[in-house]
């Protein structure tokens, strides 16, 4: 599947990367520093714009809260 749309949001103090695919899904990555090699990333991928945003939040919370 190919991104045919890409988006760079801020959204409660962090970056999220957004993705409109081809079939209409959205695919999410949030971060918490964009663009740095140790970065942890939280993913989302949903058929609705915001829900991708709000899983790939979800997934960053956690990820972070697990590496610390």
């Amino acid at each position: 599947m190919e991104p045919i749309e890409r988006e760079l949001l801020r959204r409660k103090g962090k970056i999220v990367e957004l993705y409109r695919m081809e079939n209409n899904t959205y695919k999410a990555f949030a971060f918490e520093h964009f663009d740095t090699d140790d970065e942890i990333v939280g993913v989302g991928e949903s058929d609705e714009r915001e829900s991708a945003i709000k899983l790939a939040l979800q997934d960053l919370y956690i990820e972070l809260k697990n590496t610390r």
